[in-house]
């Protein structure tokens, strides 16, 4: 239908031409449009999500920023700026952040610019300096053609031998040839080689992540220092590549519409039994959770960026992005480990002995008292694999030099932060100062765990935030979500009772803010609790829920205290949450 469409469009437009032609008096004196747009893929691995912003040499410099779409193009309208232009991306690929960058001239205005690892590390050679200087000084305004010519055939002739491993054509201009984001062609050679910069050294390292042959770049003076020519089993690491990507296709499928069950051979298959190890969970524990939780309706894994792989060994580390309900979280796992058996590639999960998640987190309580705004970091830890992990260490930037500990409190199914005040459980307030010293993106923060009583840590990870926590002046009560029934009355007069709660809770969100969780506690003062938690469809705004006030004995117990705590997230998954509190 669509062939045949074409071919009478086709006769429709040589018909008006001809028309055109005559009424002009036959040919001369046309002309072509304009271009007035510059095109390109964004991609490291895998396709940046974020946005892509063109840069011009005006006086002032003009800028325009367009969102990448999901297969890593992009499209900017650029008739009313003047070359030559830089080009960054801003966007996450795997869960990680990047900021790479690219550049063009006039001459490339109706052509393609791509903005990859490799046209940064074009773009720092020429400019010897690291890109994002060149991009903020503004002093690009005499960039030429030839330059950017001849530092592309010098990077890629350094890569030629991989470039051709992967199937790459000897002609590929890194800058400007279109490709798309399927591990074939130079994404398959952008899954290959890895690019790391350090701007204190001015010294960029490439590597070959299949071999770990590396070579580096000294971008101060443009100059290269070796090259990557082992190409030993890199067309069977491609292949495995797209086999590994395949697998978490299949995934996604099996949750787009509905839960799978946890029996089903296709889910099953795609996991290592023996080995998988997730969040302290094993490979039971972990489809029983993730087949029951209608969250997952509609999760996919996407954006498979290979992070490590040894061939020879069969395995892998890969990370991805995990899209819900078509929006990106931030919450993916830094590593996902992957082995190959009998000729097939499992997931084993991220190994971690307990579920580990450190957030940047704003409270805003309300209380008989003043109602008063908490930020700072959450520090989510769960011995779900009943491995008797004791104790918690975090340390990092704005926590204090021995770092804060946590204690395994097994009745809340939590870590709680030790010697600290109840209400504020796993929630570690930072100072406005203290959040100053915070670096915007990719803080490190490492978990110390410890089994029993030894003093030596079973295991030690490293976690990093997406986006520091908001500053308390950042924030008003208008910032956070607003539970609206019940009112503050109404859980006051919850004290003193002991008969079922059996109502509905509802809320309002603001903008640009997206459900998370909900949890309605009540208890006593003698310990005894009873809770209600639900994880939070986008679209929700009410809950119904039944909470019987009973001990662990069947015993009805009158309730003293109650804590409604409603959370939601922003776009960078910093949690925003409200918590409403009756004591009596």
């Amino acid at each position: 239908m669509r062939k045949t469409w074409q071919v009478v469009k086709m006769f429709i437009l040589a018909g008006a031409s001809a028309l055109i032609l005559a009424a002009c008096g036959g040919g001369g004196g046309g002309t072509t449009p304009a271009a007035t747009t510059i095109s390109g893929t964004a991609a490291a691995g895998a396709p940046i999500i974020g946005s892509v912003t063109i840069k011009d040499s005006s006086t002032p410099a003009k800028t325009k920023t367009v969102t990448i779409a999901a297969d890593g193009k992009y499209t900017v309208d650029v008739s009313d700026m003047t070359g030559p232009f830089m080009v960054r991306a801003d966007g996450y690929v795997g869960g990680n952040e990047y900021h790479l960058y690219s550049a063009g001239t006039t001459a490339d205005v109706g052509g393609t610019i791509n903005v990859t690892p490799l046209t940064d590390l074009i773009v720092a050679n020429i400019a010897n300096t690291v890109a994002s200087n060149y991009f903020e000084s503004g002093n690009f305004s005499n960039l030429t053609a030839t330059e950017l010519k001849t530092e592309s055939d010098a990077l890629k002739a350094k890569l030629l031998p991989v470039l051709q491993a992967v199937g790459v054509s000897d002609s590929i201009d890194l800058l400007r040839s279109s490709f798309s984001t399927d591990h074939s062609g130079l994404d398959a050679a952008l899954d290959v080689i890895k690019v790391t910069t350090d701007p204190t050294t001015n010294v960029a390292t490439i590597e070959n992540i299949i071999t770990q042959q590396q070579m580096t770049s000294n971008i101060a003076t443009g100059t290269y220092t070796g090259a990557l020519t082992d190409t030993t089993n890199v067309a069977t690491g491609m292949t495995d590549i797209q086999s590994i990507s395949a697998g978490f296709k299949q995934f996604s499928d099996l949750f787009a519409t509905s839960l799978p069950s946890e029996t089903n051979a296709t889910l099953r298959g795609l996991f290592d039994s023996a080995t998988f190890l997730d969040q302290g969970q094993n490979l039971d524990s972990f489809l029983s959770e993730i087949t029951t939780d209608k969250e997952m309706i509609g999760i996919s894994f996407t954006n498979i960026s290979i992070q490590s792989m040894d061939v020879a060994k069969g395995t892998a580390t890969v990370a991805f992005t995990v899209l819900e309900n078509g929006k990106v979280s931030l919450d993916a796992p830094v590593a996902f480990y992957m082995i190959k058996k009998n000729g097939k590639w499992y997931m084993q999960g991220d190994q971690y002995i307990v579920g580990t998640d450190i957030e940047p987190v704003a409270e805003y309580h309300v209380t008989s008292a003043t109602p008063q705004i908490i930020t700072g970091i959450r520090f989510n830890i769960e011995d779900r694999g009943g491995l008797n992990v004791t104790k918690a260490v975090v340390k990092g930037t704005g926590l204090p030099v021995d770092g804060v500990t946590l204690i395994n409190n097994v009745a809340y199914d939590e870590f709680q932060i030790q010697s600290q005040n109840q209400t504020f459980g796993n929630l570690y307030p930072l100072a406005d100062a203290d959040i100053a010293k915070i670096a915007d993106t990719g803080e490190p923060y490492t978990v110390e765990l410890y089994i029993g009583t030894s003093t030596t840590p079973a295991a030690t990870y490293t976690e990093k935030l997406v986006k520091r926590p908001y500053l308390s002046t950042e924030l008003t009560a208008d910032s956070f979500p607003k539970v609206t029934s019940p009112t503050a009355t109404e859980l006051y007069a919850l004290l003193g009772t002991n008969a079922d709660i059996n109502d509905s809770i509802t809320w309002t969100l603001p903008s640009g803010l997206t459900n998370d969780w909900l949890s309605v506690w009540v208890g006593d003062n003698a310990g005894n609790t009873a809770r209600f938690e639900a994880g939070l469809l986008p679209t929700e705004t009410s809950r119904s829920l039944v909470l019987s006030p009973v001990t662990s004995t069947g015993q009805r117990f009158t309730i003293t205290w109650g804590n409604i705590w409603l959370g939601a997230h922003d776009s960078y998954g910093r949690q925003l949450g409200i918590s409403m509190n009756a004591w009596q």
